[in-house]
């Protein structure tokens, strides 16, 4: 990680992206780390297990 002075202001959610927030980008999508399995599963089509 990175921090950085300009970053954006939400991510592909509408989520407002704040200070000392984690954030990722794939391509044009920019994604907060809160929403990275949202991301993961619903725009690039990842499966996802939890183990019992």
């Amino acid at each position: 990680m990175k921090p950085v002075d300009d970053y954006p202001i939400e991510d592909i959610f509408g989520d407002e992206i704040c200070t000392d927030d984690v954030y990722f980008v794939f391509g044009k999508d920019v994604v907060i780390e809160t929403n990275l399995k949202r991301y993961l599963i619903e725009k690039q089509q990842f499966e996802c297990f939890r183990a019992q």
